[in-house]
């Protein structure tokens, strides 16, 4: 058996205070490949040990000057630390036992065979190669996840960062949202955006899956409709979704769930794409509700899908309230579509405090799926 390692020979030390004892060892190993220092105290140990890092120590317990347990202690706070072999002249068990529980890799009684000492040290040198290896791996590890979290945070801060401040207060209306991830980005997002002080465009999308690749094409198809030239054309953003989507989607076998809508702040008329997501409610004051009624396919099921524009109208008072499917999680009766919400939501003091009452719990609990709700109040 080959008692090196990469390349390079292992250097032991012998701390033993019988110096025939000791030099019979140090030759057994010398003959074997293996260079051997050998030390007579646990003061003339330590001097070595300051000098040398050896990858391997055998000892004797009982030292004229210490007991080896001391010495064995101060070797396992060492980096490398060498693997030891305690040795002894007494064959008591719990001495054994002792040794072993102090970190020695073994532990051996006079007088100690050659073949004994060899395969003792061959056996110890290999055990810590393999911790040492463990350890590097373990490193690389945990500054590989280290690295991974942060990267995973500032992607969650740049994604948290491209959602609009809520909530707005704009001219005869009033908008907000919660948003609570399931992880550190999601696939959910909301928006809206205000060209002019007439119009605001109202978006809430869920892409399936989450994680990174979820977040990547929630922020392509939330650039696709920002990027429509016209409010009043509100198809022109879906299209534009669903045709830069296209490939991406059928490669991750994915699609997105989209309602988008743009509202008219001095009629109070709202026209909406519902493409596959229809969690929706049109709060009429605070007794009635309705539900929008014009659906389409999601992006990305069939090619060339065709969106069908809705509308609806919003009375003083009136509330739009749409939500991701993550909602159902913590509220299943909202999946019955006849289901009004909850009275302390409809009777909030505000709109902000409408949204963050439904989605009660939300941030204090672990999520299957990202909750994402969207409120729209006419004034």
């Amino acid at each position: 058996m080959d008692p090196r390692d990469g390349g390079e020979r292992q250097r032991l030390l012998i701390v033993e205070d019988e110096q025939p004892l000791a030099q019979a060892m140090a030759r057994t190993l010398r003959s074997r490949g293996f260079e051997a220092d050998i030390a007579l105290s646990g003061a003339e140990a330590r001097e070595r040990f300051d000098k040398v890092d050896y990858a391997l120590v055998l000892m004797d317990i009982r030292l004229p000057d210490e007991s080896g347990y001391g010495l064995l202690g101060e070797l396992n706070k060492k980096f490398p630390q060498p693997a030891v072999v305690m040795i002894s002249g007494v064959d008591d068990p719990e001495l054994g036992r002792a040794a072993v529980d102090h970190g020695a890799y073994g532990y051996y009684v006079k007088p100690v065979g050659a073949t004994e000492l060899y395969l003792a040290s061959v056996n110890a040198l290999r055990r810590r190669s393999l911790e040492l290896e463990y350890r590097a791996n373990l490193e690389r590890l945990e500054a590989m996840v280290a690295e991974r979290t942060d990267q995973m945070a500032r992607a969650a801060a740049l994604q948290s960062g491209m959602l609009p401040a809520s909530p707005l207060r704009g001219q005869g209306f009033e908008i907000a949202a919660h948003f609570t991830p399931a992880r550190e980005i999601s696939g959910d997002f909301y928006d809206w955006n205000q060209p002019d002080a007439r119009y605001i465009a109202v978006t809430l999308g869920d892409v399936m899956g989450k994680g990174l690749p979820a977040a990547i094409m929630m922020a392509t198809v939330r650039a696709a409709v920002r990027g429509a030239s016209s409010l009043q054309d509100i198809e022109e953003g879906v299209y534009l979704a669903a045709k830069v989507m296209a490939t991406a989607l059928e490669v991750n076998h994915a699609y997105v769930t989209l309602f988008h809508a743009v509202y008219d702040s001095e009629t109070g008329d709202l026209r909406y794409i519902d493409a596959g997501h229809g969690w929706t409610r049109l709060l009429r004051g605070a007794t009635a509700q309705e539900m929008l009624t014009e659906r389409s396919a999601p992006i990305g099921i069939f090619p060339d899908s065709k969106f069908t524009v809705g509308s609806a109208h919003l009375d003083r008072g009136d509330t739009l309230v749409v939500f991701s499917d993550g909602l159902i999680d913590l509220r299943p009766d909202l999946a019955t579509k006849d289901v009004p919400l909850p009275y302390d939501a409809r009777h909030a003091a505000d709109i902000q405090d409408l949204v963050d009452i439904l989605a009660q719990g939300a941030e204090s609990r672990e999520l299957m799926d990202d909750v994402t709700v969207l409120a729209l109040r006419r004034l």
